[in-house]
């Protein structure tokens, strides 16, 4: 994860820090222990930027949504009353930054399935596939691109309940972090997963 400004020291954490609750960590870091943020860092980045991808169909740019996400976290640590969990605080905090994202880059041409094109002139496939492996698990990586369509297809609500599930969010999480009841997610995921199947098999 890249540096952007002020932010933590993402140094490797130790086995000892990474057998710390989030809660613990967050209180180390807000005594000014960078290298506990660190470690919340190390801990939920791939799932944040796993369910960031399917939002924003590109890799670079859900990196940097990602990244995005955690400097403004560490920024705003004093503000986090704990309400919640820190992986759903980020995660929020996450897919505000995507939306903005969307919003300015007008959301219905990155959505499409011919967009975006990514700087050196691919789809967004493209670039998942070359940041992929190439041989071996090339089936694997066919499959994952059949998912990231049929998650394109679902409406933008259907699309974050499904992506957050599939990186691993509770369903606690997952509305804690939309703002909705977990009834709410329950029925979107049912309608998301219906649709999926549709176009999977």
């Amino acid at each position: 994860m890249k540096r952007d400004g002020p932010g933590p020291n993402l140094l490797p954490p130790t086995s000892v820090q990474l057998m710390e609750t989030d809660e613990a960590l967050v209180r180390r870091a807000r005594a000014g222990d960078a290298e506990a943020f660190g470690v919340l860092v190390s801990r939920h980045q791939k799932a944040v930027a796993g369910f960031l991808l399917s939002v924003l169909h590109d890799l670079d740019a859900a990196q940097d949504a990602a990244q995005q996400a955690f400097v403004r976290a560490f920024m705003r640590l004093e503000s986090f009353e704990e309400r919640s969990s820190f992986k759903t605080w980020v995660s929020r905090i996450a897919l505000n930054v995507a939306r903005s994202r969307l919003r300015w880059a007008r959301m219905s041409n990155w959505l499409s399935l011919d967009a975006p094109r990514d700087s050196e002139g691919g789809t967004w496939e493209e670039s998942v596939r070359r940041a992929g492996p190439r041989e071996d698990e090339t089936r694997v990586l066919e499959k994952k691109l059949d998912l990231e369509r049929a998650l394109a297809a679902l409406s933008p609500r259907e699309r974050e309940v499904a992506a957050m599930r599939l990186e691993g969010y509770s369903l606690d999480e997952v509305a804690g972090v939309l703002g909705i009841s977990e009834g709410t997610v329950k029925s979107t995921l049912f309608a998301a997963t219906r649709k999926m199947r549709q176009r999977l098999l």
